[in-house]
């Protein structure tokens, strides 16, 4: 079965979404965002508001509490345009890929939220990683069955096996330098990246590396951390997992 052509209005969708979810992740992220084994937060942290029942306290724009006004979760400001451009960027890669295009915006989407959560708190809640994971397997799964062909579906999983397992080895040999939070988000992307082929995981894992090297760089000169010090590395992943995304589906000419 042929990649269905582009219709030129995917994008444009895509980015829209991506910009909606983007407004809707400051909620969602500040509810989540509170240390390991602590539950989520059922009010404003600063007046004790309460938030609605239900999935209106989740999903609403406002990322200020409506009782004393201090500001919930990140700005706004740049979770929608990360947001559209991720959202962007992925439509065109995956271009006419069906329900891959499916499984790259979820993960899009899902990614700004973990970011945030990192930035906040570093940490990257295993709920929200499990439960994308498997929604990504699935949807390359419904690719696979619809004539993607199980062999890039099986190379999919070896992909994630094997930036879960490289990212593992490097929490474990750096003790807490990389935590296992970023592993398995790594492992995620991986499945995706190894559904494009093994020039996207093997980019997907350098460029993760690269750019979790160049912050803590930076960050370092501007005296931001220490040589001891831990810094949220989900932000860079993802980044850098776009960028391979990119690097390997995008024409050249």
């Amino acid at each position: 079965m042929r990649d269905m052509p582009l219709d030129s209005s995917i994008p444009m969708l895509s980015v829209t979404a991506g910009a909606i979810l983007g407004a809707l992740t400051p909620r969602v992220a500040y509810r989540l965002s509170v240390a390991w084994g602590e539950p989520t937060l059922t009010g404003c942290a600063q007046c004790g508001g309460p938030f609605a029942a239900g999935r209106a306290g989740w999903w609403a724009f406002a990322a200020r509490c409506a009782s004393c006004g201090v500001r919930q979760g990140p700005s706004p400001w740049w979770t929608v345009p990360v947001g559209a451009l991720a959202a962007g960027a992925t439509a065109l890669s995956l271009a006419g890929k069906g329900w891959a295009l499916a499984a790259g915006l979820l993960l899009c989407a899902t990614g700004v939220l973990l970011a945030a959560i990192d930035l906040a708190v570093q940490r990257l809640p295993d709920p929200v990683v499990w439960r994308l994971a498997v929604a990504v397997a699935a949807l390359l799964a419904i690719a696979a069955a619809t004539g993607g062909g199980w062999s890039a579906y099986a190379r999919a999983l070896g992909g994630g096996a094997a930036l879960l397992a490289a990212y593992g080895l490097l929490a474990l040999l750096t003790g807490g330098q990389f935590g296992l939070g970023d592993a398995k988000v790594a492992g995620v992307a991986g499945l995706l990246l190894g559904w494009i082929g093994w020039p996207a995981v093997l980019a997907g894992g350098m460029f993760g590396l690269f750019l979790n090297g160049l912050t803590a760089i930076v960050l370092l000169a501007l005296r931001r951390v220490t040589w001891r010090g831990s810094l949220p590395m989900g932000p860079a992943l993802l980044t850098g997992f776009l960028l391979a995304l990119l690097a390997t589906t995008l024409p050249l000419d």
